[in-house]
């Protein structure tokens, strides 16, 4: 089994090596500096062969250190699927939410694609790459913790989401013989009314959609400015509900929303 954690261990006592040679050059460069500005020509040849068997002992090292690192099959690696096993193990360790398979995961309200062909990682589009599980998922919920905490306008939010429902009522309505206003209304039909154009989507995604949604969910004493309260519910189409997380990272579908005096 392939793990990063092993390697990473291996990597750093040669970077540990590197660095305390380092250390000692740059103390042999200074006295080299002082020495020529003092004119103590024997001190300065004796501290220049210093430099230079250091510099051998560094390019040993530095090859040692390349050695080891060409020897971590990365692609092995991302294909055998152990990063991705190691990933959803940090995840449980780390708390991170994280649901999916096949490569494609949600890390709510994030998006997760993994490339295992060229060992890349696509969060929410943005290509990146990190071979370390742990530092990847340390990261991943930073974001999340930052996001969560992110500023949100409950009000704004409800009366734009009321303001959409509103739309799709008339529409609903203009085909039914007995108009209804206070009609369950599935909750992705909505979403094109606040998001109408393919760049507003891009900006505005479903995942961003859901991430409000969870917000508004937890804030569920919130009305509208004309005083109306919502009441969201299910479907029996398991392709139109919406994952969000409720306020203690419990997992919650959502499938309509009702809003009604």
């Amino acid at each position: 089994m392939i793990n990063y954690e092993e390697f990473y261990q291996n990597i750093q006592s040669s970077e540990k090596a590197i660095k305390d040679k380092l250390q000692q050059a740059q103390r042999s460069f200074k006295n080299i500096t002082r020495d020529s500005e003092h004119g103590d020509v024997r001190k300065l040849l004796k501290d220049i062969d210093e430099l230079r068997e250091l510099s051998i002992e560094l390019t040993a090292f530095s090859e040692k250190l390349q050695e080891t690192a060409q020897g971590f099959d990365n692609q092995s690696y991302f294909e055998s699927g152990e990063f991705t096993r190691q990933m959803i193990e940090q995840c449980k360790n780390q708390g991170v939410d994280i649901q999916g398979e096949a490569g494609v995961y949600e890390m709510f309200p994030f998006k997760l694609r993994i490339d295992a062909e060229n060992q890349d990682l696509y969060v929410n589009r943005r290509k990146m790459h990190c071979a370390r599980p742990l530092k990847f998922v340390q990261n991943m919920k930073h974001q999340v913790e930052k996001y969560t905490k992110a500023g949100f306008n409950v009000s704004q939010f409800v009366n734009e989401l009321a303001a959409a429902y509103d739309i799709a009522v008339k529409i609903k309505n203009s085909e039914s013989s007995a108009p209804r206003h206070d009609m369950d209304i599935i909750l992705k039909d909505i979403y094109p009314f606040l998001a109408p154009t393919s760049r507003a989507r891009k900006e505005y995604d479903l995942q961003q959609f859901a991430f409000d949604l969870s917000k508004l969910y937890n804030n569920d004493d919130v009305t509208t400015k004309n005083e109306r309260r919502f009441e969201f519910g299910s479907t029996r189409h398991a392709n139109k509900m919406i994952r969000i997380l409720d306020s203690n990272g419990k997992e919650e579908f959502l499938g309509t929303i009702r809003f009604f005096k």
